[in-house]
């Protein structure tokens, strides 16, 4: 990394396994990481090594390189795991995979304590008579225990006991504006009217197995439904309702786009969104084609809920035709797309082939 200062240019080094180190890579990795994040295989460029971050639940949790990105300082995850798709946040990235802002939690360090437990930066460590927070200083390879002037390295497996974590009393807005330096405490070993060896242990050990946030922290933790039977189940007075459309040819005469839809209530007046067919495509692949369309439109638009009525009256799709017409609405169902809902026959439909019919 480079630096102006005064007129002149400073390199700076960092290791690859400290946060700035990472998010480099990150930058020179971008293109792979953001094309394909399932095949890119991109795990031994961090040699394998975990990454922990803060999941929007609270929850420390892990992924590896090629698992994520960076919005400035913001660490970004790249999931298609319902659990996260619903905090999904596009960076205008032309993607199915849902981008979802995390918390830098550290790096696996290959490093065990006396208790076997693994050692990441961030955690709060008891080595050589010091308590302090592990990370990687300046291009080193070997972690140590932040110090004043110089820090202490690691040497051997065993010789050094885990407190704890730094991620004790955290803001919120961590997930927003992450600033990695305010998450290291000063304290009384090193500078004067630092907090004392005593409270650094007791704080981290308040924040060992998982992160303790401020009060101000209250997580989502239910989604919508994403699929119904009957549309009045989960209709909702700011929802989308969408529908297939095609135009309706007879002869040579064009006789305008018609409503591909089954259970349109007579009473709405709502917004609604028409899922236009390509009638010179082949009847299947226009519907994967116009849906595909449709998906990415309101996956950047997460805010949005969109309805999708029932089509199969319509389009006369008869029980031998449900599976196939089905599995061309697969990307919802493979990138968890969560502000979309389906008539309940798709989801069947698709899961049933997951699960026992890719053969």
């Amino acid at each position: 990394m480079e630096q102006i200062q005064g007129g002149l240019t400073m390199v700076l080094n960092f290791s690859k396994y400290s946060f700035r180190g990472i998010q480099d890579l990150c930058r020179k990795y971008h293109r792979q990481i953001v094309a394909s994040p399932d095949k890119n295989n991109l795990k031994s460029v961090l040699d394998g090594r975990r990454v922990r971050f803060i999941n929007p639940l609270g929850e420390f949790d892990y992924a590896y390189f090629g698992e994520f990105t960076f919005d400035g300082d913001v660490i970004i995850l790249l999931t298609k795991d319902h659990k996260y798709t619903k905090f999904h946040k596009p960076l205008h990235l032309s993607t199915l995979w849902s981008m979802v802002p995390v918390i830098f939690a550290g790096v696996d360090t290959r490093f065990k304590d006396d208790q076997y437990q693994e050692i990441f930066t961030g955690d709060v460590v008891s080595y050589k008579g010091y308590t302090s927070f592990v990370r990687y200083f300046s291009d080193y390879l070997v972690p140590s225990l932040a110090g004043d002037n110089c820090d202490v390295q690691f040497e051997r497996n065993g010789d050094m006991h885990k407190e704890g974590t730094v991620f004790s009393n955290i803001k919120p807005t961590l997930f927003k504006l992450f600033t990695i330096e305010n998450l290291y405490w000063l304290t009384n070993q090193y500078v004067p009217y630092g907090i004392s060896r005593d409270e650094v242990i007791e704080r981290a050990s308040k924040a060992k197995s998982k992160p303790l946030f401020t009060d101000d922290f209250k997580p989502q933790r239910r989604g919508r439904q994403l699929i119904y039977q009957q549309l009045s189940e989960v209709l909702r007075e700011n929802d989308i309702l969408c529908y297939l459309a095609k135009e309706m040819i007879e002869g040579e005469e064009h006789l305008g786009i018609i409503q591909c839809a089954d259970n349109i209530p007579d009473d709405y007046t709502g917004e609604e969104h028409s899922i236009e067919l390509e009638t010179a495509d082949e009847f299947y692949n226009s519907i994967k084609t116009a849906f595909h369309k449709f998906l990415q439109y309101a996956h950047n638009n997460p805010e949005k809920t969109f309805v999708l009525c029932d089509f199969k009256e319509a389009l006369e799709i008869n029980k031998y035709e449900e599976q196939k017409t089905a599995l061309q609405f697969w990307e919802w169902y493979e990138y968890k797309i969560s502000n979309v809902i389906m008539p309940f026959w798709i989801l069947n439909n698709i899961a049933g082939w997951d699960m026992i019919g890719r053969d």
